[in-house]
């Protein structure tokens, strides 16, 4: 697919990487109008359409097909060959054994983490990436009870002036720590299974913590660092490999 394809189907409007601190691989992202999609476009960019989408609306459609396409571009820029991305149990991409990949698609822009499967990663959990645009600042207390425990908000506001961009931050972290373990512990967890129980405010990075057993591998009170970054009214949160 070349680039000029890419660009006079009118779909995607721009695309490039993104420097991640703290993570060594790429992350591609690509801005896209749900407006100029159409079915055809699958077969333009030579990327399978799954049958779930069969009835699913063309915004749902675009998501998807912008996150494929993401990472296709991924792959190119990490050397690699174009990998098919299928999907496979409760809707997560399915990654060739040789790399950590994740994506998220947010309001028009996808983005797409992947590296390179470290050897001595073999079973162990991936990676994620999450994008969320910041909670309505009328919304931040209903919403909290549902994202974060007490405790949680309480050692955020210490360190955050606006309880919006906070209780984003907490929530894409979340998000980002689900893509990671879901995979590898095959099982449904809640917001509340998971606490920030550390905040490095210097470096943008939260320390996540288990509070239940989600595996023989992934037990009460294991550690993961996110990693996050604002971007206009944009909250972009990582994970690299634990």
């Amino acid at each position: 697919m070349s680039a000029l394809l890419q660009y006079e189907s009118g779909f995607i409007a721009k695309s490039s990487l993104i420097h991640l601190p703290q993570f060594d691989g790429i992350c591609s992202h690509c801005d896209f109008d749900t407006k100029q999609y159409s079915d055809s476009l699958f077969d333009a960019y030579n990327i399978d359409f799954p049958p779930l989408l069969q009835r699913a609306t063309d915004v749902r459609k675009a998501d998807f097909l912008a996150g494929r396409i993401t990472a296709q571009h991924a792959f190119h820029a990490l050397g690699l060959p174009k990998a098919p991305v299928p999907v496979g149990n409760h809707r997560s991409p399915v990654w060739p054994n040789t790399v950590f990949g994740s994506i998220s698609h947010h309001k028009g822009s996808a983005y797409c983490l992947l590296m390179h499967r470290p050897a001595a990663a073999y079973g162990s959990a991936g990676i994620g990436i999450d994008a969320e645009s910041i909670i309505d600042a009328a919304d931040v207390h209903s919403l909290s009870a549902s994202i974060a425990r007490p405790a949680e908000l309480d050692l955020v506001a210490l360190n955050f002036d606006k309880e919006a961009l906070a209780l984003t931050v907490i929530f894409s972290a979340k998000e980002s720590v689900f893509k990671v373990l879901y995979p590898a512990v095959a099982r449904y967890f809640d917001f509340l299974d998971v606490d920030v129980c550390a905040i490095d405010i210097n470096h943008n990075a939260l320390s996540l913590r288990l509070l239940r057993d989600l595996s023989p591998q992934f037990l009460k009170g294991h550690i993961i660092t996110v990693h996050w970054q604002l971007s206009a009214q944009t909250v972009l949160s990582w994970v690299g490999p634990s």
